[in-house]
C-alpha cells in the first residue's frame, strides 16, 4: 500500500487533459461544416416552401 501523496495521477491526468485539448479540429473544417449547415437549412426551407405551395393548390383546388 502507498500512503504517499497523490500527486503523480494528479499531474498525469492534467497533461493528458491539455493534450486532448490541444487536438482542436482546422479553422477549415467549421468553416465546411457551416456552409453544410447553410445548404441544409437552405434545402429544407425549399421543401416546406413546395409543401406549402402544394397544400395551397390543393386547397383553392377543392374549395373552389
Amino acid at each position: 500500500m502507498n500512503n504517499g501523496p497523490q500527486g503523480k495521477g494528479d499531474a498525469v491526468s492534467q497533461i493528458d487533459t491539455t493534450e486532448k485539448l490541444s487536438e482542436a479540429p482546422e479553422p477549415g473544417d467549421s468553416l465546411f461544416a457551416l456552409c453544410g449547415l447553410g445548404v441544409a437549412g437552405i434545402v429544407m426551407l425549399g421543401w416546406i416552401c413546395a409543401l406549402a405551395w402544394i397544400a395551397w393548390r390543393l386547397a383553392d383546388w377543392l374549395l373552389f
